[in-house]
Parts: structure tokens; sequence; C-alpha cells
């Protein structure tokens, strides 16, 4: 049965980046279907900038996951958690969507004490428990299933909702940067970094690609600072290869993006930021799979041609499907991007 319109909403949905970009369908939706009601979204600090300046967003409801995780052991942390849990008390929301589906965010929605708790009921850790909804999907992209979720409860959402607003600030940042830089015309962005150490594409490959597309257009080399060491190896001896590791916040990324021809990433947030900014993108598949997490919107997802593909491994001692990806294959697929335009998706093998 579907449940009474709300007046306030929560989303949790605290981190990572690629997956708060994959949410913004929920919001949209609720913004569509609802376009009274007030709208938080629990989010934690380093994901903030992603939908803080969004006009369908009411509020940001902070959440400092390395502070708050320290409260079994700190008691300034347990203050703030129980802060926390008691503001989220007095919001009186009369839904909350649990987009993370672990035991801390099923925590967080019961302790609302909201009418609607809605959730997956795939959901991990028990979360399931403390849901009064519970959504069965059958969609294989994470994307579809936070539309079917959203669906279940009569909110109006659609996988093309998935749009990132670039915050001014952002916006002027980048074009700064760019202007330094040389970025003029057209360029490509690449995105080395990824968090699994499985999804990693190998230095050497990411060298050969970014030599080859830096021929035709300027390639702009992103990461954080963390990544500086693997991106000066790729950048190194490679004219027109700018290596902006360490070099701008979120909103400037963000806005780098929005301003590129193309993205070639490895599966993470780049991806989906792309897509979101109506930007193609080319992502780097071996773990992962591209029905669950490869491009949907636009681009095209590259996925290493070897039995185990698809292993949802973090940890693997020869990682052999990144390396099979050959940088021939990447160089060729961004061109026939450039030439073609479309199809909007589509998935190759290498």
């Amino acid at each position: 049965m579907t449940p009474r319109a709300p007046g306030r909403v929560l989303i949790i949905k605290p981190s990572a980046l690629g997956d708060v970009v994959t949410a913004l369908p929920v919001l949209r939706g609720l913004r569509r279907t609802f376009p009274e009601a007030h709208v938080s979204w629990l989010l934690s600090t380093s994901c903030a900038p992603l939908v803080a300046a969004d006009p369908a967003l009411d509020e940001v409801v902070p959440f400092d996951r390395r502070r708050l995780g320290r409260a079994w052991r700190s008691p300034a942390a347990a203050r703030g958690l129980a802060g926390l849990l008691a503001s989220l008390r007095r919001a009186e929301y009369d839904w909350v969507i649990d987009l993370q589906g672990l035991f801390r965010s099923g925590f967080f929605a019961w302790a609302t004490r909201a009418p609607v708790r809605a959730g997956f009921a795939s959901a991990r850790e028990g979360a399931g428990l403390f849901y009064t909804h519970r959504c069965r999907t059958t969609g294989p992209h994470t994307i579809d299933r936070n539309v079917e979720l959203m669906r279940s409860l009569g909110v109006e959402a659609r996988r093309q909702d998935m749009t990132l607003i670039v915050p001014a600030a952002g916006r002027a940042a980048a074009e700064a940067l760019r202007r330094r830089e040389g970025l003029t015309g057209e360029f490509v962005v690449l995105v080395a970094p990824t968090r699994w150490p499985t999804k990693h594409y190998p230095p050497r490959h990411w060298r050969r690609v970014a030599a080859e597309l830096a021929r035709s257009r300027p390639v702009a080399l992103l990461g954080t600072a963390d990544d500086r060491e693997l991106c000066e190896g790729i950048a190194a001896g490679a004219d027109g290869v700018v290596d902006l590791a360490g070099r701008t916040d979120l909103p400037t990324m963000i806005g780098l993006i929005a301003g590129s021809s193309c993205v070639v990433c490895c599966d993470s947030a780049a991806q989906y930021i792309a897509q979101a900014v109506d930007v193609d993108v080319v992502t780097l598949i071996g773990p992962t799979r591209p029905e669950r997490t490869g491009p949907l919107l636009r681009g095209r997802a590259i996925a290493a041609d070897v039995p185990c593909r698809g292993c949802l491994r973090r940890r693997c001692r020869h990682i052999t499907c990144m390396q099979t990806i050959a940088p021939e294959a990447v160089v060729a697929t961004v061109e026939d991007l450039w030439v073609s335009r479309g199809p909007p998706c589509r998935s190759v093998t290498s």
C-alpha cells in the first residue's frame, strides 16, 4: 500500500561519492512528486559539496563518519553521536529512505521514529529489521534499484534524473584552472585512482593511453594529493598531458569534468559524475560488472575478457582482468565516441 504523502523526508546515503550521485534520482523524484515537502539528506562532510547547492534539496544533515566512528572510545564522539540521534528524532520526519542498507544506516532510520522507513529487502547486517517498508528490486543496476525503491512508494523517479548541478564556484575555478594550464577547446579527463586495489588499471597502460590521446587534444589527469605519485608517473615525459592531482577540490573537479569532452576512468565515482553532467565516459571494468555499475546513461564500458571477470573481489594476487585491457582498445573507444557520439551506452570487451 502506498503510504501517505510526506511533509518531511530524510534520505540516508552518507557516502561514497559515486553512490551519492547514483542516488540523485531519489532526490529528483521526491521533489517532482512532492514539490512542497521538506527534503533532507544525511550526508558525509566529504560528499556534501556534491548536492549542497542543489535547489531540490532543503537541508544537508552532516555526518562526520571519522569523528562519530570513535564514539565507542571517545566521550566527545559519543556525545556527538547522541546529539545527532536526538536531532534526527526532533526533526519529525514522515518518511526516511535508507539507500545505504547497512546496520548503521538502518539504526539511524529507526532512531527518527518516522512512520515510514523504507529500504531494500536485500539490505545487509540486519538493517531490514529497522524498516516499515522493504522493497524487493529486480533491476541489476544500482541506479535502477534506487528508482524501483522510490516507485514502490508511489514516487515518480526515473534513471534520467541522475543529473548533477555544477556549483557556480566550481565552474568558475575550473575555468580559471583551464586557462592557466592551457586546456583550451576540447580536452579529455583521465581519472586513474580508484578505491579498490583490484580496479586499478596498470600505470604503464595509463601512460600509453594518456600519451596517445594527447596527440589529438589536451589531457588532464585528476586525483587527490594522495594520488600525486601515480599521476606524476603517468604524465612524465608526455607532451599535452597536464597533471592536476592534488590541485582541485570536489566542486572544481566537477567543473573540469563538466567542461571536458570525455572522461576515461576505472569503475569509480568519476564515471557517474561524468554521466550526471552529460559528458561521455569510457569506464574500464574488471572485478565489477558492467550491468551493475557500468555506464547507464551515456558512454562505454570496456570489460576485461577473462573467465573471472566480475568476481567482485577487492583483493587479488594477479589482477589479470585489468592488465588485459589493451591501451589501444581504450584509445580506439574514446576516438569512436568522438566520431559517433553514440549509441549512448554500450559495453565492449578487451
